[in-house]
């Protein structure tokens, strides 16, 4: 699947950019997928991973949401396979951290991505301390999700 936005002519507020803006349309031309990606969103803002899910939709990432640890673990242990898990820090009964711990002693191997509103440097280490690849701040944007989905794909 591929999405693909119409460029049209240079605005004068895209040519002061220095060249930022430009990169961002290069993302967002092409990406093609070449396999079937899937994805889990544990965000206890329905709001957030429901605009996710949309995002990782319009590439063809086919997703699933849910708004807090607990769902996340019971789906996990009862073997779905995801590529790629969009976790939040701050989550109803189990929080981002315990969740990714207890993600890693079932055994499930994908690309954990944690996207917070929480951007210090200690929530950062203690998310990476506990196997997640990538740590951003929110909003999940296209500049971080597409290197990664085609990392995923193998592009």
């Amino acid at each position: 699947m591929a999405l693909t936005l119409p460029l049209g002519e240079a605005s004068d507020q895209d040519k002061w950019d220095n060249g930022g803006l430009e990169r961002k349309r290069q993302l967002l031309i092409e990406i093609v997928l070449r396999s079937r990606l899937t994805a889990l969103m544990v965000d206890g803002d329905t709001t957030c991973w429901v605009l996710e899910q949309e995002l990782l939709r319009s590439y063809g990432v086919q997703t699933l949401g849910v708004d807090n640890g607990r769902d996340a673990i019971d789906l996990i242990a009862s073997d779905a396979a995801f590529n790629l898990i969009i976790i939040e820090k701050i989550l109803p009964v189990l929080n981002g951290l315990e969740v990714t711990r207890q993600i890693c002693e079932i055994g499930m191997r994908c690309k954990m991505l944690a996207v917070t509103a929480y951007s210090g440097e200690s929530e950062r280490q203690a998310f990476l301390a506990t196997s997640v690849d990538v740590f951003i701040e929110k909003p999940l944007d296209l500049e971080h999700l597409v290197p990664i989905l085609r990392e995923l794909d193998r592009q």
